[in-house]
């Protein structure tokens, strides 16, 4: 009888500690949960934020600040603001990096193009196809990155080579020919 009652004791204060332990962890995790949300709040005012006004030590305010930047147009820090957040996230959050960064691309190329530096576009528009088609590697199913990266081909085609013809005088059908003008239909003709 003795010797049950010490074994239910120190069962019941083994079990004491161990919901004591997943307390402890649960309110460590909510206080994090908590600090990214205040960021994300700051962040979403609108107002351009300086990095040293955020904390940038989590992964996911990290991805923020850079989104952040984004939004405010500052092409340049937010690939660099990407390119951080990129080392520091999971392996399931990095192709939701690509697709942004893919998207920052497209998007400076579409600007480029409506400006008529279309070397520079198409150059851009290689960039943001080949972020989409990272993402896609890591998500096949990503339908967003899918369709994005239609618009970036779009934008600069990836022109299939084909048989090398060493003949001069080969004639090409209509059916052979590919449209390589960069830019986005403007309607039916």
């Amino acid at each position: 009888m003795i010797l049950r009652r010490t074994y239910l004791r120190s069962l019941l204060i083994i079990v004491l500690l161990i919901l004591l332990i997943l307390l402890t962890i649960t309110l460590v995790e909510r206080q994090r949960l908590s600090g990214i949300n205040q960021t994300l709040q700051q962040l979403m005012t609108g107002r351009f934020i300086d990095a040293e006004e955020v904390d940038l030590s989590q992964p996911e305010n990290q991805f923020a600040y850079a989104w952040h930047l984004h939004q405010q147009g500052l092409f340049e820090q937010a690939v660099d603001a990407y390119g951080k957040a990129e080392r520091s996230v999971t392996s399931d959050f990095v192709k939701v990096i690509h697709y942004n960064m893919g998207n920052l691309y497209l998007e400076q190329a579409i600007e480029v193009a409506e400006q008529m530096g279309i070397d520079r576009a198409t150059a851009l528009a290689d960039v943001a196809k080949d972020l989409f088609r990272t993402a896609l590697k890591q998500d096949p199913d990503f339908w967003a990155a899918k369709y994005n990266l239609e618009a970036a081909q779009r934008l600069s085609r990836d022109l299939p080579l084909g048989d090398l013809q060493e003949s001069g005088a080969a004639e090409e059908t209509s059916e052979e020919l590919w449209s390589a003008m960069p830019g986005f239909p403007l309607g039916l003709p």
